[in-house]
């Protein structure tokens, strides 16, 4: 994550919620990009989106996150779900009696789609605009969102290359928004070469200004066929490669009083998918429970679990990384 960016939900339970989420959605992508044409076809997705969750699920969340390479956008519901995805993508089928050209819209307007749904649980879609072109093999997303009723996370996520960073600054609001943003600040700015346990003992120095946090490192070494992990607190690390395997995080808090830090090493394949969330995320969420899920993209995979393990008594962040 960039230092612009954004990560905002707009709840949609009204045809009347897309105008409001169309003009802040674009009046945030303005910040990005002048290419009128661009925002044109968010303004055109975000309408689509909303409407969707409008008509065809009573209603949800338009999730838009913003970084300096990407514009993403993720309509959420707990709505009846498609027991035929393939075919509501069709431009002439409606469920509803409408012109059913929605999804097939957002399909053609995005730079990359994606869509998950099950019967009775519900649909993610995903609509993504690229700044620039995506290096490298492993791609990654994530939802992270405040305590209900805050205006700052006190979660924050980020992405280095092959190296993937989760903190949850303690307690909620404006004191652990610092904590986490002054990880995320020193995580983006360091040394690709330096050791996790030594990235991790920084952030404790750091950190010891604010009121602490958990913290987490994860980076993948496709050539080893490993992934590192180091982690003080309370953030899930879970690998899923056919079954989930946990990974070890030691006691204390970032900040205030940790332990010794030591790094694990797991083994790490093309088809193994990297999750982490901080506690506001339940510890029970198994990928092994949604069919298909684990081929689609990290954005719907992250959404997906956020939706239904999310805690609403703190911020939640889920994050994923995986192969292309």
């Amino acid at each position: 994550m960039s230092e612009r960016s954004t990560q905002n939900a707009y709840p949609i339970s009204h045809t009347a919620h897309a105008d409001a989420a169309r003009r802040a959605i674009v009046h945030l992508a303005r910040r990005l990009t002048t290419d009128e044409s661009l925002l044109g076809r968010i303004g055109v997705v975000v309408q689509e989106m909303a409407r969707n969750l409008v008509i065809h699920a009573s209603g949800g969340e338009l999730l838009y996150y913003q970084d300096d390479s990407r514009l993403e956008l993720l309509a959420v519901d707990r709505g009846p779900g498609m027991a035929d995805v393939a075919r509501c993508l069709a431009d002439s089928y409606s469920s509803k009696g409408t012109m059913g050209a929605g999804l097939g819209a957002i399909s053609r307007l995005s730079d990359r789609f994606d869509i998950y749904s099950q019967p009775e649980r519900g649909t993610v879609v995903l609509a993504q605009f690229h700044l620039q072109p995506s290096t490298g093999p492993l791609i990654s997303a994530g939802v992270s969102l405040p305590y209900p009723g805050e205006e700052l996370c006190g979660d924050a996520w980020a992405v280095s290359g092959n190296r993937l960073l989760v903190c949850d600054g303690l307690g909620h609001g404006y004191a652990a928004n610092e904590a986490s943003r002054k990880a995320r600040d020193l995580f983006r700015e360091h040394d690709p070469n330096l050791a996790l346990e030594t990235l991790l003992e920084r952030m404790h120095r750091v950190l010891m200004s604010t009121r602490g946090g958990a913290v987490a490192l994860a980076e993948v070494l496709p050539q080893q066929s490993q992934v590192r992990f180091c982690g003080i607190g309370n953030i899930a690390g879970v690998l899923h490669d056919g079954r989930s395997r946990s990974m070890v995080s030691g006691n204390g808090t970032v900040g205030y009083r940790i332990g010794r830090i030591q790094s694990f090493s797991y083994p790490w394949s093309p088809t193994t998918v990297l999750l982490m969330a901080s506690d506001g995320i339940s510890t029970r969420f198994d990928l092994a429970s949604y069919p298909g899920l684990v081929g689609r993209h990290p954005a719907v995979i992250a959404a997906v679990l956020h939706r239904d393990f999310r805690r609403h008594n703190d911020d939640a962040t889920m994050v994923v990384m995986k192969y292309a």
